[in-house]
């Protein structure tokens, strides 16, 4: 018997093994890296629409809407504002219904988030699993109104904090056994509109 055979065989599998455990690892990797970058550029883009509408609530050109708020809620928010500066107000509503699922969504944890401008409703499919709102009576309070705000008290809004969750569609598991794993990405960020300052 040729010992010298055997353990070259015993070796060569050792480092078949190697082998494909390493490039398993690296494409689960890349393929982790590549889902964070995706749902970045989701964040992003959600991000970039929040920015563009809340800082303008009650704004109108040449002047300040007298009704900014229709309904101020933990997971809905419509606003009066001339978004792009055209003179003409607009009814602007963003709304998180955490009890209804987008149809593609594979994730069972997204939710549908939606923006509506004027009745033209635009749902926002990028994986959404929580979305809060906050109110605050007053400047860095760490103290949020009660919600729903009653109209009584949308004069006393001065500050909105939005904070949002969103994870990738398909689980990555590393092995067929493990519990499903979702990459996850959140964003808060509070807002000081110029129009809810009181003079």
């Amino acid at each position: 018997m040729n010992f010298g055979l055997i353990i070259s065989y015993v070796i060569a599998g050792f480092l078949m093994i190697m082998i494909f455990t390493i490039n398993y690892n690296v494409g689960f990797s890349n393929q982790e890296v590549t889902t964070t970058l995706i749902k970045k550029t989701h964040s992003q883009a959600v991000q970039e629409m929040i920015i563009n509408d809340i800082p303008k609530i009650g704004y109108q050109k040449d002047s300040v809407i007298a009704t900014k708020f229709l309904k101020a809620d933990e997971h809905e928010i419509s606003f009066y504002s001339d978004l792009d500066n055209s003179g003409d107000v607009e009814l602007i509503t963003w709304k998180y219904d955490p009890d209804n699922a987008p149809d593609h969504a594979n994730n069972p944890h997204v939710d549908m988030l939606s923006r509506t401008v004027d009745g033209v409703t635009t749902e926002i499919p990028v994986g959404i699993t929580d979305f809060e709102i906050r109110y605050f009576d007053q400047y860095g309070s760490t103290t949020p109104m009660s919600t729903p705000v009653s109209s009584s008290n949308f004069e006393n809004i001065l500050q909105i904090e939005i904070e949002f969750e969103m994870q990738n569609d398909y689980s990555l598991n590393y092995r067929a056994s493990d519990p499903d794993r979702y990459v996850t990405t959140t964003w808060q960020k509070r807002f000081s509109p110029v129009n809810l300052r009181k003079d």
